[in-house]
C-alpha cells in the first residue's frame, strides 16, 4: 500500500512549506520523515548525485497523495506545472490536492484545470478538512489535541510570514533579479565580512581566534539577511534560519536547532562578491543524556525551559514522564535540539555566491574534507573555487 506524500511547491515558498511539514505533517500527524518527499528540505529531498527527473518520477509513483502548494510563484514555474501533470497521471484525482496561498484566489487557478477546489492554507477549517480527507489514505494515527495545537501554531507563524511578504510588496513591487542578487544577498554578506574583519585584505583567511569567530556569527545572526542564507555539507543542504549561541559556547542553527561545536573557520573575502563564503568545521558531540524518566541517550531530543531533556518521541507526542508523573510539555515549553556524533565541514553562503550556485560541487568538497581526502588550506580552497560557475544573474550585471 502506498503511504508516501509528494509535496509539489515553488522553492521561493520554502518557508511556509517547511513550516507545514514540521508543524502539520511531522508534529501534528506524527508522520515519519521517510514518508515525505520535498525537494527543498534536507532529509526529504534528492540526494547528491541522483538524477532528479528519475527520482521525481519514482517518488510520484510511490506516493498516495500529492499536495500542491499553489502560489503566484508556483504558477510561474514550469517545473511545478510539470509536477501537476505527473500527479494527475500517477494518482487518483482526489489524491492530487491543491493548497492555496494567500496571494491566490479560486478564480486564479482555473488555468491549472484542477479536479477539485483548492483548500486555503491559512484556514483552520480547510486544514481540518484536508486531514479528514487524507487520514484513511495515509493510514495515520494522531492525537487530536496535539494536532489542534500544531494547526493553530502553523497558522499563526505562517500569517506572520505572509504578512511580511505582503507588506514588502506594498512598499516596493517584487524585487528585480538585480535586487535579489546584489542588494539582498551579495552586498549584505560582503558588508558582514568587512564589518567582522576590518583589517583583512581580499583573499582566503583562516580565522583561529574564538572571539573573532563569534563576532562573525553574531554579526551574521543580527544582519536580517539569514532568510537568504543556506549552508551545505556532505549530507546535503538546509536553510540556516538562525544562529544562537549557547551557554556552553556552541551555536545552534536551522529549524531543528542543530548544535555546532566550532573548532575551525575559514572565510573567502573577495570584493568581486560571488567568491565569498564561510567554511566551518564542527567537532563531534556526545549524545544528550535524557533526564526524563525514560533515561538513555539520543542525538535528537527536546529540551524544556527548565533544562529537563526529554526523548524525541516524548517531544513529538507532547507528553513526558518526569518523576513518575505524566507532564504536558506544552505547559513547560519544549525546544528541539540535534547533535552529530561525527565531525563535519559546512559552507555558508547564498544561492548567488559560487558555493550556492554549484551545490553538488560544494557538497562534494565538504564530503572530501570530512573523509580526509584533502586538507583544508588556501590552495585547496582556491582550487575548489576555480572550478565553480558564477550565477547567471551575477554574470549578466557585472
Amino acid at each position: 500500500m502506498k503511504k508516501k506524500i509528494f509535496i509539489s511547491h515553488s522553492s521561493k515558498d520554502i518557508k511556509i512549506v517547511r513550516l507545514f511539514v514540521e508543524k502539520i505533517l511531522q508534529l501534528g500527524l506524527n508522520i515519519e520523515y521517510n514518508r515525505i518527499f520535498c525537494t527543498s528540505i534536507k532529509g526529504y529531498d534528492v540526494k547528491s548525485g541522483e538524477y532528479i527527473p528519475d527520482r521525481l518520477k519514482t517518488e510520484i509513483n510511490s506516493a498516495s497523495i500529492s499536495l500542491l502548494f499553489i502560489s503566484e510563484n508556483y504558477k510561474k514555474s514550469e517545473v511545478c506545472i510539470n509536477e501537476i501533470g505527473a500527479s494527475w497521471v500517477a494518482l487518483e484525482k482526489d489524491c492530487t490536492i491543491p493548497l492555496l496561498f494567500p496571494d491566490i484566489s479560486f478564480d486564479k487557478i482555473g488555468f491549472l484545470n484542477l479536479n477539485r477546489l483548492g483548500l486555503k492554507i491559512l484556514n483552520e477549517n480547510d486544514l481540518i478538512k484536508l486531514i479528514e480527507d487524507i487520514k484513511k489514505i495515509l493510514n495515520i494515527d494522531y492525537d487530536l489535541n496535539i494536532l489542534n495545537v500544531q494547526i493553530k501554531s502553523f497558522i499563526e507563524e505562517a500569517e506572520k510570514l505572509t504578512k511580511n511578504f505582503r507588506n514588502s510588496k506594498n512598499e516596493k513591487e517584487i524585487f528585480s533579479e538585480w535586487d535579489n542578487c546584489f542588494k539582498m544577498s551579495l552586498y549584505p554578506f560582503n558588508e558582514i565580512l568587512a564589518k567582522s574583519f576590518p583589517t583583512l585584505n581580499s583573499g582566503i583567511h583562516k580565522i583561529s581566534d574564538k572571539k573573532s569567530q563569534n563576532r562573525l556569527l553574531f554579526n551574521l545572526s543580527n544582519s536580517g539577511m539569514l532568510e537568504n542564507m543556506w549552508f551545505r555539507f556532505s549530507g546535503g543542504d538546509d536553510y540556516i534560519k538562525h544562529f544562537t549561541k549557547l551557554k556552553n559556547g556552541n551555536w545552534t542553527t536551522t529549524g531543528y536547532n542543530w548544535e555546532l561545536n566550532i573548532s575551525d573557520m575559514w572565510i573567502s573575502f573577495n570584493p568581486t562578491l560571488q567568491n565569498e563564503f564561510i567554511l566551518i568545521k564542527s567537532e563531534s558531540l556526545e549524545p544528550f543524556n535524557i533526564t526524563s524518566d525514560i533515561g538513555g541517550k539520543e542525538n535528537s531530543v527536546g529540551i524544556l525551559d527548565n533544562g529537563i531533556i526529554v526523548s524525541h518521541n516524548e517531544m513529538v507526542n507532547g507528553y513526558a514522564e518526569i518523576n513518575n508523573e505524566i507532564i504536558n510539555l506544552k505547559e513547560f515549553g519544549v525546544q528541539r535540539r540535534m547533535r552529530e556524533e561525527k565531525s563535519f565541514w559546512i559552507i555558508l553562503g547564498t544561492n548567488y555566491h559560487k558555493v550556492g550556485n554549484n551545490p553538488d560541487e560544494t557538497i562534494d568538497f565538504c564530503e572530501n574534507l570530512d573523509k580526509g581526502n584533502i586538507e583544508v588550506s588556501r590552495n585547496t580552497i582556491k582550487s575548489f573555487l576555480k572550478n565553480l560557475r558564477s550565477h547567471k544573474t551575477v554574470v549578466k550585471y557585472q
